[in-house]
């Protein structure tokens, strides 16, 4: 080849690498690149910082990480680095999922999740990646909006502090906009995860009618017992009426000041309506609830934890701590949601399979008048806690 046909070749190449590179960093605000980035180039794309449609990952500024649109998720690693996790969704395996459609239809659940500004990215938008989607409805509840998670903007303060009151708006909020959009109201926490199907396979045996709520059941601080909030709870259509309309307006009977636990405080006000504490163990004890993680449960430790003293049916620890129909689990961080999905919807085990068939319908009212009058089988005294 000659000299000036190298020069040639060498001058269309540069040329050639010089765009590609231009398309792939660019800058342009009118498209909706979705690229990963370095901090040293965040300048460069300053001045696109507050288009919705530029979304990129920054390495080492993951306080800051901006969601990408498409519902990517990601996960920190050791080093600060933002790699992608989940960039498209797996399928769910081949099972017969006919039984859980049936019931998706006739127990309906709206979900709301209590959240916050600063969770919004970390916590809140994991829960809608993963078991949030199998909600019939999904709301948020937080201090501020937020077009991704279509976020409740309630007229309420941040912190522990506020939880009650923003607790208490967000049930009178979804009494009069939802209160017709489902059969059971499901209350948890940004970094709580919940199994749907085994909930809505719970709930099956029981009237909506009836004034009851479900969840891990506290002793401590009232009569009947309480829900834990970690854990999440579930009131029914007719618990979720008599809150908004008797014990929400009724500031003898229900606290409208800020301060208090939101979960012992929202038990008070149930209670003082009819509403009654239900028992969701199973058929074996065990319970389905659960404040905690998976592990801080099956692994044995002493009962020196407050929780041990504050459940209010007596419980184990070990494998034998856990319905094999467990509803919820609290604490769990969001790289961890998508561990779960994998194991409950992906993970197949060869050669074991599973018959499921509707539980019994049982008489509610009668149960409710048992569970109205329950008292504590847990003897460890939950004193000077």
């Amino acid at each position: 080849m000659s000299p000036f046909k190298m020069f040639v070749t060498l001058i269309v190449g540069f040329l050639l690498g010089f765009a590609f590179a231009q398309l792939l960093f660019t800058t342009n605000c009118n498209i909706t690149p979705v690229i990963t980035i370095s901090t040293s180039m965040k300048t460069k794309l300053s001045n696109c910082e507050n288009n919705p449609k530029v979304n990129y990952q920054l390495y080492g500024d993951n306080e800051d990480m901006i969601n990408s649109t498409n519902l990517q998720a990601w996960q920190l690693t050791e080093n600060g680095e933002l790699i992608e996790i989940l960039n498209q969704r797996q399928q769910p395996r081949k099972v017969n999922q006919t039984l859980a459609n049936r019931l998706f239809s006739e127990i309906r659940i709206v979900c709301w999740i209590l959240t916050g500004p600063k969770n919004h990215a970390k916590k809140a938008i994991h829960v809608k990646r993963t078991w949030g989607s199998r909600c019939n409805k999904l709301l948020f509840m937080s201090s501020a909006e937020d077009e991704e998670l279509g976020t409740i903007k309630l007229a309420v303060g941040e912190g522990r502090g506020n939880l009650w009151h923003k607790t208490r708006e967000a049930m009178k909020y979804i009494y009069e906009n939802h209160y017709n959009d489902g059969d059971w109201f499901l209350k948890a926490d940004d970094d709580t995860y919940v199994i749907l199907e085994n909930l809505r396979a719970f709930l099956y045996s029981f009237s909506t009618d009836a004034p009851v709520y479900f969840g891990c059941k506290f002793k401590k601080y009232v009569r009947q017992g309480y829900m834990s909030g970690g854990a999440g709870y579930v009131l029914s259509k007719e618990a979720l009426r008599r809150f908004a309309l008797e014990a929400y307006p009724n500031r003898t009977i229900c606290r409208q000041s800020k301060g208090g636990a939101e979960d012992e405080q929202m038990g008070y006000c149930l209670q003082n309506v009819g509403v009654v504490a239900g028992d969701s163990r199973d058929d074996e004890k065990r319970g389905r609830f659960f404040p905690f993680r998976l592990h801080d449960l099956i692994v044995p430790k002493n009962k020196s934890s407050w929780y041990w003293r504050y459940i209010f049916y007596a419980t184990k620890a070990g494998l034998r701590c856990c319905s094999n129909n467990a509803i919820s689990f609290h604490y769990i961080q969001p790289d961890y949601m998508y561990v779960l999905e994998y194991l409950i919807y992906n993970l197949n085990t060869f050669g074991i399979s599973i018959e499921h068939h509707l539980p019994l319908k049982r008489n509610t009212s009668e149960l409710v008048e048992k569970w109205r009058h329950e008292v504590s089988d847990n003897l460890l005294q939950s004193n000077n806690l």
